[in-house]
């Protein structure tokens, strides 16, 4: 068996030290699911972007990413509330890393269709401030 199968098979970890702890993420487990899914189904979407507006993502879906950081973390809310901005986002990027085959096989794909396009929970997506629709 060669080395890609085998960590298709079983997925790396990724060692972190955040706020003088170390973390080891792992792909999420089936039991964080449903909470991590309630939590982070609104943003899904934005984060399969080739580019991830953290900021902008920070203030339009705040507690929705720091409550799902939080589960993947396995830490309490309030622990993920104190990281400095940097570290809140390097943690969230590396969430990404360890979940990006689950994120885009299985979920994005059960999401499309799920909701209108352009809707969440029957809302509207609001924009980044500043940002402007493109024309092409």
């Amino acid at each position: 068996m060669e080395a890609n199968e085998l960590e298709v098979l079983v997925p790396p970890t990724v060692e972190l030290t955040i706020a003088g702890e170390t973390l080891t993420l792992a792909p999420l487990k089936v039991g964080q699911l449903p909470a991590f899914l309630r939590a982070a189904g609104p943003i899904l979407s934005k984060l399969s972007a080739p580019e991830i507006d953290w900021l902008a993502l920070l203030g339009m879906r705040g507690d929705d990413l720091l409550t799902a950081l939080a589960i993947v973390a396995g830490k309490p809310r309030v622990w993920v509330d104190e990281l400095a901005a940097d570290e809140a986002i390097l943690l969230a990027a590396k969430v990404l890393e360890v979940n990006a085959d689950f994120f885009t096989r299985t979920v994005l794909p059960q999401l499309d269709g799920l909701f209108p396009q352009g809707l969440i929970g029957g809302q509207p997506i609001p924009e980044p401030a500043g940002s402007t629709p493109s024309s092409g």
